[in-house]
């Protein structure tokens, strides 16, 4: 008898600890929002032209990362709308000797800002659809206004 309730036992112990050991993993928590540190980012344009990238919103790094690479193209759409070569060249003597940023804000009121006498800061709303719908001409006419501000927009 003893013997008969103690397999039954090894047997109800075997048994839970299998349904124990088979239980599902809990999923991964969520990645969790953060803050992004400034990005630096080099152009497709220049020999050594770059942008840093920031925002004070939080994102997470997959959004981050997809949004930096929308400015970059942004950028480059607005270097690419410049109306001739010596623009270009005025573009890249910009960017290379100047610390230009882009500031990304969720709560923009434009999809794309030069705030008056700002030489190194262009605004942009932070959702990559927008960035991404913004025209060259647009693009082209902010960093001509940071160039403005900084003297260093000369026409041929």
């Amino acid at each position: 008898m003893k013997t008969k309730l103690f397999i039954t036992m090894v047997v109800v112990a075997i048994i839970a600890l299998a349904i124990i050991g088979c239980k599902q993993d809990d999923p991964p928590p969520q990645e969790q929002a953060k803050v992004k540190p400034d990005t630096p980012r080099t152009l497709a344009f220049g020999a050594n032209c770059k942008v840093t990238i920031k925002s004070a919103d939080t994102f997470t790094n997959a959004e981050w990362n997809t949004l930096c690479d929308k400015v970059v193209a942004a950028v480059k759409k607005g270097y690419d709308s410049a109306p001739n070569d010596a623009v270009k060249t005025n573009i890249e003597n910009h960017f290379n000797t100047n610390t230009v940023s882009v500031d990304l804000l969720k709560s923009a009121t434009y999809d794309c800002e030069v705030k008056s006498g700002e030489s190194s800061i262009m605004y942009l709303k932070a959702n990559g659809s927008t960035i991404d719908g913004i025209s060259g001409n647009n693009l082209f006419n902010a960093i001509a206004a940071m160039m403005a501000s900084a003297n260093s927009f000369h026409t041929p």
